[in-house]
């Protein structure tokens, strides 16, 4: 019997479902369970393991994860390791498009806070697209929904906002998502496998455009349809055998779909290559010790086209299914995929230390090795075809190059180069390189200098090492070592393409000219510029942010004046773009910074207002509304209850068919006149979980006939009204109110506003019964009401 000599352990967020099939699949005989962290020959960890832990691998022991990974599980770094493959394969391509359109199956992503402003844009452009709100670094469905206002998206660094793919493919009425299983091996040589099983999982509820609201209508994570209690299988996973069985029943091409899958998983993974490289070179990693299993989540669309929306990290391998819905294949799926795994990487082979033939022998042999033992796994990287992925490579390592090289049925072109951002200039025999985005100039040794001008006049990888080799041949007592400088010439020109000093130039017969690399196309802008008049002030207001200007331009247009005396006369009121959100700014002084654009309304009415009075006015933040006769006195609506807000004044204003506006001037003058700010109301859209601006829709002055205090508790009376003392009223009325300079007011102020209160009726106004209370109101309008400020001057 074989000695059990070698430890397995693990570790992070552990469970038993999580751990039970790699530790069934790992044979007894050779491996016996470590009693702690320190010493193993094979870590399984759920979640991603400190950097530490890496500094222990090697050929003989190995760990479950690859430093930088995070570029492909993080969300919205997902998305942007795609769109760099992307922008850098459309410049290899210069115009052209096949190999660029294969890369598009990546739903639009916006990161917050730095696309915060685009989104916005997007969302203006267009008004019928949804979105998705997602933690970036969650998982099963956790914080995922739909987002209901555009100006709501949270700015914090932890959301994102995903396009919603509005057409799903549907499974028996039912919108799904297929979990693919994806296994990267080696990072140098970079291999790719897709298990060639995997699940169809079922949302709860049927698809249904207009109750997409339903989280268990459009998502499908199985944790969160287990809380619908009221479907009859809330967990339903479909294997792909039964999937692709009832895709050609339908009349479908499941070989078609599935090497469109294949394709997209391919160039997923490729697109973190790079990171996972550079993260592993940081803290020391020795790759050969590194491979990860992911889950991979991909839509499909009506038009039977995938799309790629995540990729987890430690993928769930608990039973979500119950036996009925297809748990039972579901755990049989998931132990092979481990099983397979497990074999396929060596685990259960004793570890073979003899180190025969060249550095490419034994690449190649230990490839071949590994595609012989792959079980259920299809290898996507190098693949069948091993030249088809090497031009989305930034540049192939050596490694990569040499294993592609021996498993093709013909020989390989070596990847030519140009220059992408990077100018060279020589000084005697040294040549200096010019990045012409940084304008930063760095020099060259001889080596380097030799390789940069060889690659930038035409000449392969291969050819250059051969020409460093001939040279050494010359000048050394000794053979030198071919191997090391022709992977030393491959890193080199990886490192000056990771740089983007070069790039991969497409070999074609096409004569098309080169295309310059064109800058981003600068985000939209609209620039507003407006006087406003808000009792006593006066300011010129701008702004240029476009999706600004659609929602406030219209809710401000009522304080809007002419401004006779030109623009600079007045101080300046400006709201611009920031990372995050938007920051609002009076004569160069920040007044709110980090504002949301669902924030903007009030925080500018809010700036206004605290402006509005001059020496002894009194400016309170109120709702004022008015029958349709503009000869009628106004009632004042207090703002106490932010979450009422404007209710009050829009409901009356609604069955009164009369104007409406927000904000008031208690004139310091004897008349004691009321004059309307005009500024724009909030309120909380019936129904919904955001709030709309409506502009006033006059600016008047006028006598207050009663100040109406709104509350959701019932009253006794069945005219929905119940009379308040002074002292009441204050308590509702004196937050709002505010002097000169936004100040709280001074005792004279206090003294004039319960003078004021007392001249006025004061009422609470029962919500629950606003017909009757809006009618009672009614009845005690008349035209001659006394107000006076007692404690003028």
């Amino acid at each position: 019997m074989t000695r059990q000599d070698r430890q397995y352990w693990m570790g992070g967020n552990r469970s038993y479902e999580q751990d039970r099939f790699f530790e069934e699949s790992l044979d007894k005989s050779l491996w016996q369970k470590a009693e702690g962290p320190e010493n193993w020959d094979a870590c399984w960890y759920t979640g991603m393991p400190d950097p530490e832990f890496f500094s222990q691998v090697g050929p003989e022991r190995k760990i479950n994860h690859i430093p930088g990974n995070n570029a492909l599980t993080v969300k919205s770094r997902l998305y942007r390791s795609l769109m760099d493959l992307r922008d850098r394969v459309e410049r290899q391509e210069k115009g052209g498009k096949h190999l660029t359109d294969r890369l598009a199956f990546v739903p639009k992503v916006f990161s917050m806070p730095e696309d915060y402003h685009a989104f916005q844009q997007t969302a203006l452009d267009n008004p019928d697209k949804r979105w998705l709100l997602k933690p970036k670094n969650a998982a099963r469905g956790k914080g995922i929904q739909l987002v209901g206002d555009p100006a709501d998206v949270p700015m914090e660094s932890s959301w994102m906002v995903q396009e919603y793919l509005e057409n799903p493919h549907t499974m028996h009425g039912r919108k799904y998502v297929l979990r693919l299983y994806v296994l990267v091996s080696s990072v140098s040589p970079f291999r790719v496998y897709l298990y060639h099983q995997g699940f169809a999982k079922l949302a709860s509820m049927p698809y249904d455009e207009e109750n997409a609201n339903n989280p268990y209508s459009y998502l499908t994570n199985p944790d969160v349809n287990a809380l619908n209690l009221d479907a009859d299988v809330p967990v339903e996973f479909v294997d792909f055998e039964r999937y692709r069985a009832w895709l050609r029943e339908q009349g479908h091409d499941d070989e078609a779909l599935f090497a469109k899958i294949e394709d997209m998983v391919a160039l997923t993974c490729l697109a973190a290559l790079e990171p996972m490289r550079e993260r592993s070179r940081v803290i020391g990693a020795d790759t050969r010790g590194c491979y990860e299993l992911m889950g991979i989540d991909c839509l499909i669309d009506a038009d039977i086209k995938p799309w790629i929306l995540e990729c987890n990290l430690s993928p769930s391998l608990e039973v979500c299914a119950g036996p009925e819905s297809g748990g039972d294949i579901e755990e049989r799926i998931k132990g092979s995929i481990v099983a397979d795994m497990v074999e396929m990487l060596g685990l259960n082979r004793s570890p073979n230390k003899e180190q025969r033939g060249s550095v490419v022998e034994q690449l190649v042999r230990e490839t071949q090795t590994e595609l012989a033992s792959s079980g259920g796994f299809r290898n996507l990287i190098p693949g069948a075809n091993p030249s088809e992925y090497l031009p989305f490579m930034a540049l192939p390592r050596l490694s990569d190059w040499v294993v592609a090289q021996a498993l093709s049925d013909r020989p390989l072109k070596q990847p030519r180069l140009e220059r992408w951002v990077a100018e060279e200039t020589f000084s005697e025999d040294q040549v200096y390189l010019y990045d012409t985005r940084l304008g930063h100039l760095s020099s060259l040794n001889e080596t380097a200098s030799l390789i940069w001008l060889m690659a930038t006049e035409g000449a392969g990888p291969d050819d250059i090492a051969s020409a460093l080799v001939e040279s050494a041949l010359k000048s050394m007592p000794s053979a030198p070592d071919a191997w090391a400088i022709r992977n030393d010439v491959w890193n080199t020109l990886a490192d000056w393409v990771n740089n983007r000093f070069l790039i991969q130039s497409e070999q074609t017969t096409s004569n098309s000219a080169p295309v310059e690399a064109q800058p981003p196309v600068p985000e939209t802008s609209a620039m507003m510029s407006m006087a406003l008049s808000c009792g006593r002030f006066r300011a010129r207001f701008y702004t240029d942010s476009a999706p600004l200007v659609n929602r406030i331009e219209h809710l401000f247009e009522p304080m809007a004046v002419h401004d006779e005396a030109g623009k600079d006369s007045l101080p300046r009121l400006e709201i611009v773009r920031d990372i995050p959100g938007f920051t609002l700014i009076l004569d160069g002084q920040v007044v709110h910074s980090r504002l949301p654009l669902s924030g903007v309304a009030q925080a500018l009415a809010d700036c206004l207002a605290a402006h509005a009075a001059k020496h002894h006015d009194i400016a309170v933040d109120a709702g004022l509304v008015s029958r349709q006769d503009s000869d009628h006195p106004l009632f004042m609506i207090s703002h106490c209850r932010l979450d009422l807000r404007d209710t009050l004044t829009l409901a009356l204003a609604d069955r009164w068919q009369g104007g409406y506006g927000r904000g008031a001037i208690l004139n310091a003058a004897e008349d004691c006149q009321v004059e309307s700010l005009s500024l724009p109301l909030l309120h909380r859209a019936e129904g919904e979980g955001f709030e709309v601006a409506k502009a006033a829709t006059s600016q008047h002055s006028g006598l207050v006939r009663a100040l109406l205090v709104p509350t959701e508790e019932s009253l006794s009376e069945a005219n929905g009204i119940q009379s308040l003392a002074v002292n009441e009223a204050l308590t509702h009325l004196i937050a709002s109110c505010c002097a000169q300079g936004g100040v709280p007011l001074d005792a004279h102020g206090f003294s004039r506003l319960s003078g004021w209160l007392e001249g006025c009726e004061r009422y609470l106004v029962d919500m629950n019964n606003l017909e009757a209370a809006a009618e009672a109101l009614s009845a005690r309008n008349s035209d001659k009401v006394p107000q006076r400020l007692s404690g003028s001057r």
